[in-house]
């Protein structure tokens, strides 16, 4: 019989085997959590959340006890010790002999009663010579040594390459204060759509959240797991927006009355909350990215036309609109605090490609845009290729393009949330 509470660790295992093949965290957590109660969903969100953010500090703590052997470990057996031990170092609420419990079920139901067997024996002993205090990130990141970058990146569980940038991007008072704000879970960002703030701000007191209103961005912040458990969620009261790019749809200052192509619109907040004011068209490649931008438009906006399309490959013709909106992909590493697989997903190589596919979707949505009309570019980036670097090529090789405003810049510990970058260009 399995012990209880296993359904949510194996939701945070499969979110964690998903992670690693490449998916998004948002969309592998609700398709693992799709059939769990509300509590189990949540817990399982928790946990492999948590071993994210703490993968490097968990694993030092594990590999203490298992030696030469962590090598040869499976991946899916790393996970299942990395789950015991975050519940042993991190959730208070769950008590010792759950988290032990679990985790061993988990091995056993996965590669049977051996490596039940191994992860008991492991976790026991770590709990056996748990300190009784003390700062382990720190002291972990003293035995670690090396370089600045790699101490901080040891103890903030970061890879050393992306430490070492940001060092040399911000200086080190700026990346500690960035390290430390990734360590921790951001409150939800909402933007009203069809319900007013009041309203919502009113729904989430009676169900117990704790709210805060943001006079910048005309929003909230709320304190949940997911928006499903906030009311008003299914009603489209609402979507879930960054403070940064809730300013950065405001500093834009488009034209009334605009006719916006949104060109890589999903999951499509962004989308619902400027059809409240313009007339948009809304694209984006790949079958289940156009089903989270159909998903979040049946929900919160009016009838939006939706056309599934690379935007380096244009579906409008030339001229066609006064006013291209390109979120471009990107590394995504203004909302590692909210997305906590970004800081693993991404490589050098990886950042390279990006940069590569940027280029390419400027120069394309750039021959849709009318004379006069206006070309926004935005990142939830940190990093110079994807944003100055990028507008700059561009603008350098299409003159027929000049920045209508001073470029926008977010610093994610300064808004306490998510970070990112705004170019508003003008087509003359």
């Amino acid at each position: 019989m399995a012990a209880p509470g296993t359904a949510a660790r194996a939701a945070a295992l499969e979110i964690l085997r998903a992670t690693r093949a490449g998916e998004l965290f948002d969309v592998a957590r609700d398709r693992a959590v799709a059939s769990l109660s509300a509590a189990d969903a949540r817990l399982a969100q928790e946990i492999a959340a948590g071993v994210l953010r703490g993968r490097r500090m968990l694993d030092a703590r594990v590999r203490r006890f298992v030696t030469d052997r962590w090598r040869c470990i499976p991946e899916d057996l790393r996970n299942v010790l990395r789950i015991g031990a975050y519940q042993l170092t991190a959730l208070n609420r769950v008590p010792p002999h759950a988290a032990v419990a679990t985790a061993v079920e988990l091995a056993k139901s996965r590669r049977g009663h051996r490596s039940g067997a191994f992860v008991n024996a492991v976790l026991r002993e770590m709990l056996r010579r748990r300190p009784a205090g003390g700062n382990e990130s720190a002291e972990v990141a003293e035995r670690h040594g090396g370089t600045v970058a790699q101490r901080l990146a040891a103890q903030h569980s970061h890879p050393d390459w992306l430490v070492a940038r940001w060092l040399h991007r911000f200086g080190r008072e700026a990346t500690e204060r960035l390290l430390s704000h990734h360590g921790r879970r951001p409150p939800l960002h909402l933007r009203p759509v069809r319900w007013t703030r009041e309203e919502i701000a009113a729904a989430a007191r009676a169900a117990g959240l704790e709210i805060e209103l943001c006079a910048e961005t005309d929003g909230l912040l709320v304190r949940a797991r997911h928006p499903r458990y906030v009311p008003g969620f299914a009603e489209g009261a609402f979507v879930v927006q960054g403070p940064a790019q809730a300013q950065m749809l405001k500093r834009a200052a488009l034209p009334p009355g605009s006719r916006v192509w949104d060109a890589c619109a999903a999951p499509g907040g962004k989308t619902a909350v400027l059809a409240r004011t313009f007339r948009v068209v809304a694209s984006d490649r790949g079958h289940e990215r156009i089903r989270r931008l159909c998903d979040t438009l049946r929900r919160t906006a009016p009838v939006v036309p939706v056309l599934a399309a690379d935007a380096r490959q244009p579906p409008l013709r030339p001229g066609g609109v006064n006013a291209v909106w390109l979120d471009a992909p990107c590394s995504a590493t203004g909302t590692v605090a909210q997305h906590p697989d970004a800081r693993w997903r991404l490589t050098p190589r990886r950042l390279a490609h990006l940069v590569g596919v940027q280029q390419a979707l400027l120069d394309a949505v750039a021959a849709v845009l009318a004379p006069g009309g206006l070309l926004v570019y935005t990142t939830c980036s940190l990093e110079f290729e994807e944003n100055e670097g990028q507008v700059n090529r561009f603008l350098e090789e299409q003159t027929r393009f000049r920045r209508d405003q001073a470029d926008m810049f977010v610093f994610p510990p300064d808004t306490g949330a998510d970070g990112g970058y705004l170019a508003v260009l003008r087509h003359t």
